[in-house]
């Protein structure tokens, strides 16, 4: 006679310990999602910025320096 506790626990920790490791595998993978979003959002405004910077210089006739410094 096989011992019914083994395969089916009364006190259910082997359910716990796989919904404990569900929680934990959906959390890691919402939480790369997010890393993923914030890269790329990143990323995108970085080139943004880039293209903004090349824009605004490619404005200022050639041989020419622009400065912020007042005398």
């Amino acid at each position: 006679m096989m011992n019914s506790r083994r395969i089916c626990p009364t006190d259910g920790s082997q359910y716990k310990q796989s919904a404990v490791g569900l929680v934990f595998m959906e959390s890691a993978a919402g939480l790369a999602m997010e890393t993923s979003k914030v890269e790329s959002a990143v990323r995108n405004q970085a080139k943004a910025k880039l293209n903004q910077l090349e824009h605004s210089r490619s404005d200022e006739p050639a041989g020419m320096m622009t400065t912020s410094c007042k005398r």
